[in-house]
């Protein structure tokens, strides 16, 4: 597994896809091989978790039975109004975060946008545990204001809005069941995992909504009471 992890690190590193897959591993191998590469390629320590592959439609098509859970550092969150580079495959997924501790304990919660990028060198090396392997398509996330009143996501909904058109609009509580249920979820999976989680993480509960493209242009998410997200594509 050495070279894999040294491959995983230098395509991470240089934003590159992920290289092909020689060997296959199980679940528990492959949050190991993730956790030594995040280490390699991130300085800071973990700041938050994302929960990837939450819809039951996904989940079946890789052979998985239940969400998969990544690293989220400092170097990937994003400044407010960020104006980013475009590139290729990046997906833009609207989110609700959670301000959890180690025992999914809720804290807070806020508005977020997370931009992955799934790419591999090989189509058919895509499944769960290479997925979990490189990092479950972490790039960067965009966070919101915190609020600690958890009764704000009371039917509230978001909607992205690219160019002034609208191209998602959903429930902001539609993925892993809304706040309380994703923290103790993610708290969950991440301690069978051994991730050592700090106090007030971050967990990105998933995509609300459509997976949209992202293209070139100004982006606008509303979320209710949880207020609006700007940034760019150039």
């Amino acid at each position: 597994m050495k070279s894999l992890v040294e491959n995983l690190t230098l395509a991470l590193k240089k934003e590159e896809p992920l290289p092909p897959f020689e060997t296959n591993f199980d679940m528990r191998t492959a949050y190991q091989i993730q956790q030594e590469v995040t280490s390699r390629v991130y300085p800071s320590e973990l700041i938050g978790l994302k929960a990837g592959v939450t819809s039951n439609d996904m989940q079946t098509s890789l052979g998985i039975t239940k969400p998969l859970i990544g690293s989220l550092f400092e170097a990937n969150k994003l400044p407010p109004r960020p104006r980013i580079p475009y590139r290729e495959g990046r997906l833009i997924e609207c989110e609700l975060a959670v301000i959890s501790d180690h025992k999914g304990n809720v804290h807070a919660i806020a508005a977020a946008i997370e931009f992955a990028v799934i790419g591999f060198q090989r189509k058919n090396d895509l499944n769960g545990p290479n997925l979990v392997a490189g990092n479950v398509a972490v790039e960067k996330f965009l966070l919101g204001t915190r609020y600690s009143d958890i009764n704000l996501l009371q039917e509230q909904r978001v909607e992205l809005f690219h160019e002034e058109n609208l191209v998602n609009s959903s429930d902001l509580n539609i993925s892993l069941g809304g706040a309380t249920n994703a923290a103790s979820f993610i708290a969950d999976e991440a301690s069978r995992r051994n991730y050592v989680i700090p106090d007030r993480c971050i967990f990105l509960t998933g995509a609300c909504g459509k997976v949209f493209p992202g293209a070139h242009g100004k982006y606008l998410a509303t979320f209710g009471a949880l207020g609006e997200l700007h940034f760019e594509i150039v």
